[in-house]
């Protein structure tokens, strides 16, 4: 099945969503509300687009969108902050702040048995779920930095991936569920973000990236085979790229004096 990549793209003071193939060719406008499109997020159940849109005054909600037709629709409690849809469709992450600490929550997509999965006071976010729902890879500041844990959804049983002096920002999982891609830099004034990979099986964790770009946003792609992020660098600004996993090689697929950031993979249309 062959795949294309959705991203974020600012110009003219708007954010819209747009999208391109793996060259970085045939790019397409999906988007052109009046306010933020953005947060964009493949759901293989639904075979929807899922992203966050804000129109002119403000008023916030999470849509869908079919990709053959166009066509959008409202999902459900979309006032919940950082709202995310399980890779199933059954059920909404999102988080709940008071004060200085922030938690993840879990509901039926119904909004029924509300469920509070962290407990730890402090920062606890930047989430994401593995493809069959069984684990979440989330980022806290228990220990006093940003790491990434893993808690299994089931036993509840939490772990601790990363450790100081790196700090963690982001996760991917991949469509298998057996490793996890995470950002990682070391504890400095400028971070410099460059990708990992852990392994769930033996707890291994290998650095794959080591680049002038600083590399954040990342999501792994359908196939399994290449990794997309929102590259920096002062000489071209934000980018989208992706590495291919297996021969190592680096694609553009953005470019001009654009932001662009937050991709995500889609599959290509038959």
């Amino acid at each position: 099945m062959g795949e294309r990549l959705v991203y974020l793209k600012i110009s003219d003071g708007n954010a819209d969503l747009y999208s391109a193939d793996v060259f970085g060719q045939w790019e397409e406008r999906l988007t052109s509300s009046p306010g933020y499109d953005q947060s964009p997020k493949w759901n293989a159940t639904l075979n929807k687009l899922i992203y966050y849109s804000n129109d002119s005054l403000g008023n916030f909600n999470v849509l869908s969108m079919d990709l053959r037709t166009g066509t959008t629709d409202t999902l459900p409690f979309s006032d919940l902050d950082n709202y995310q849809l399980s890779p199933d469709g059954r059920f909404i992450f999102y988080t709940v702040s008071e004060g200085e600490t922030t938690h993840i929550w879990r509901a039926n997509i119904d909004g029924s048995n509300p469920e509070q999965l962290t407990h730890h006071e402090g920062y606890n976010g930047r989430f994401s779920i593995s493809p069959n729902v069984e684990k979440m890879a989330f980022i806290s500041d228990r220990t006093g930095t940003n790491q990434l844990f893993i808690l299994d959804l089931k036993s509840m049983e939490l772990e601790q991936i990363s450790f100081f002096p790196l700090m963690a920002k982001y996760s991917s999982w991949s469509p298998d569920g057996k490793q996890l891609a995470l950002c990682l830099a070391g504890d400095a004034e400028e971070l410099q973000w460059d990708i990992w990979l852990y392994t769930t099986a033996n707890g291994a964790l290998e650095r794959i990236t080591n680049t002038v770009y600083s590399e954040q946003e990342i999501a792994w792609s359908i196939s399994g085979r290449k990794i997309a992020f929102h590259g920096t660098t002062a000489s071209d600004g934000d980018q989208i790229y992706t590495i291919d996993l297996v021969d190592g090689s680096f694609v553009k697929i953005t470019s001009g004096n654009f932001y662009h950031g937050e991709p995500t993979w889609v599959p290509s249309p038959k």
